[in-house]
């Protein structure tokens, strides 16, 4: 027989339960999802049977399905809703009650066979019939292991997850399948170990993948991942302190006792390699704080996003590219001729640079206009002038709205049209956070222009040296509708600041 043959019907008995997930109910328009919801309330129950929480009777899975489409932004009736609870407890009529059938073909007997199987069944450790309470459901193994087919693509589960699983099998007596799973957490601490010691040399020869890789930028969570390990330890304890305990109460059985030997072992193995990736976490949270603070220019983000470094050094040259079309995608929009807002790049730099004057010679007639070009300069005496009022406003109230422009005095609404930038620099603030961190630098070393306003307010105004490590950011102002203010008509938003939280 040929080799793709052998553990053919096993196979299919563990891909049978998937297949079938969902398969012969009307439901109409939702039909296309019926996998995917189903597979959640799995999940759903699965996590709940893990952490003790008996609400795992129909109405609370009906309820679970009803949360998955909310949460999935489906819309369904109550008969639709039922149906699908029902499609998963049994298959057919609700006064059956019957299993779910499927066929596969058997290699070994060269027929084909019928598997019969559940999702779900009665939990008996919940359920309690003869006082006429509800049946408390339970994942079956197979459903279980259809969980465990989806964590290995996917890796879904952490360390104390891992970690409640083994408890909750230790519960259940099932040594040898709780020894099984803990080659499962050795394998995902392993796994989370190469990652986090591939950052650390990432992270030593280009600190700036902090700045790219945001999720990994863990000190300012330090308190909270320490607090994470000190949990896991704490099931480590609980699982040796079990293990110990059902050691004394089985001392004669020596089949237990030899399944609760090997347990140990792993465990004590587990436990070890989570020390080193915990202590390996913690080094490389050292390392972002030691670099931050030895190189915080590293660290300042620039207003404006490079080519060069965001896309040709940060992507292309670390990830590379998986097909041209990546590369035409970035790079068309530069020729297309569908681009609807290029202009000549002489006509932007005169745009940008120069602001022209005309001469007029009045002596002789018959000469040209001489075309003088003169460099444009900005007068930041006056923008800084017209947003000083807001920065005033903000020291009180803590937010400005763009509203509040036209309630200024008629003088200072004047200065607004002094200088182009002043206006525009309310369209920066609407960019992206800004954490204000310019009282110590120096004025030739700050590419942002929010960061050169408020540097020149600060040494015009002392008083806004107060604003030096807050956070300024822009809200939309629902309260106020677009208004016309000088013949310009803007939509409100409102400049707000706030306390970084350490």
């Amino acid at each position: 027989m040929n080799e793709s043959w052998e553990g053919f019907a096993g196979r299919m008995q563990r891909l049978n339960p998937l297949f079938e997930l969902g398969r012969g109910m009307e439901v109409g328009e939702l039909k296309p999802y019926l996998q995917t919801i189903l597979m959640q309330v799995l999940l759903t129950i699965f996590y709940r049977e893990l952490n003790d929480d008996d609400h795992r009777r129909k109405s609370d899975i009906k309820y679970m399905v009803e949360d998955t489409m909310k949460q999935m932004k489906l819309l369904a009736d109550e008969k639709q809703v039922e149906r699908i609870t029902s499609g998963l407890l049994y298959s057919g009529k609700e006064e059956y009650s019957q299993p779910f059938e499927a066929y596969y073909y058997d290699e070994v007997r060269q027929s084909w066979e019928t598997q019969v199987f559940r999702y779900v069944t009665m939990d008996e450790l919940y359920t309690n019939l003869e006082i006429g309470s509800s049946i408390v459901y339970k994942l079956t193994d197979i459903a279980q292991e259809m969980i465990f087919m989806s964590r290995e693509m996917a890796e879904e589960f952490s360390i104390t997850i891992e970690q409640l699983y083994s408890i909750q099998l230790i519960k259940n007596g099932n040594f040898l399948k709780a020894t099984r799973n803990l080659d499962h957490l050795i394998s995902r601490v392993n796994r989370l170990m190469a990652k986090e010691f591939s950052f650390q040399q990432e992270m030593i020869n280009n600190p700036k993948i902090l700045l790219i890789e945001a999720e990994r930028q863990r000190a300012d969570n330090r308190i909270e991942i320490e607090k994470q390990f000190e949990e896991e330890k704490n099931h480590f304890r609980t699982i040796t302190s079990m293990i110990e305990k059902t050691k004394r109460q089985n001392a004669e059985d020596d089949l237990i006792h030899r399944e609760l030997v090997l347990l140990q072992e792993k465990i004590g193995h587990s436990r070890q390699l989570h020390d080193r990736f915990a202590k390996l976490v913690i080094q490389n949270i050292s390392y972002e704080i030691k670099l931050k603070a030895e190189n915080p220019s590293l660290f300042w983000e620039n207003s404006l996003v490079s080519f060069r470094e965001h896309i040709y050094e940060n992507w292309f040259l670390k990830e590379g590219v998986q097909s041209f079309t990546d590369v035409e995608t970035i790079l068309s929009p530069l020729f297309s001729p569908k681009n609807e807002f290029i202009l000549p790049l002489d006509w932007i730099w005169g745009e940008q640079e120069f602001d022209e004057k005309e001469e007029m010679e009045v002596v002789e007639e018959d000469e040209e206009k001489e075309r003088l070009a003169y460099q444009r300069i900005t007068n930041w005496d006056s923008v800084v002038k017209a947003w000083s009022y807001v920065f005033q406003y903000l020291q009180t109230h803590q937010e400005f709205s763009l509203t509040n422009l036209k309630e200024l005095p008629y003088e200072v609404q004047d200065l607004w049209f002094e200088e182009s930038e002043t206006i525009d620099l309310w369209m920066m603030f609407d960019k992206k956070p800004l954490k204000v961190q310019v009282l110590h630098r120096k004025e030739e070393t700050i590419n942002d222009e929010r960061e050169i306003l408020l540097y020149k307010l600060m040494q015009e105004y002392p008083q806004f040296t107060k604003f030096e490590g807050l956070k300024i950011y822009t809200e939309f102002d629902h309260r106020a509708e677009p208004f016309l203010w000088y013949e310009m008509k803007i939509t409100p938003f409102k400049i707000c600041i706030e306390e970084e939280i350490r």
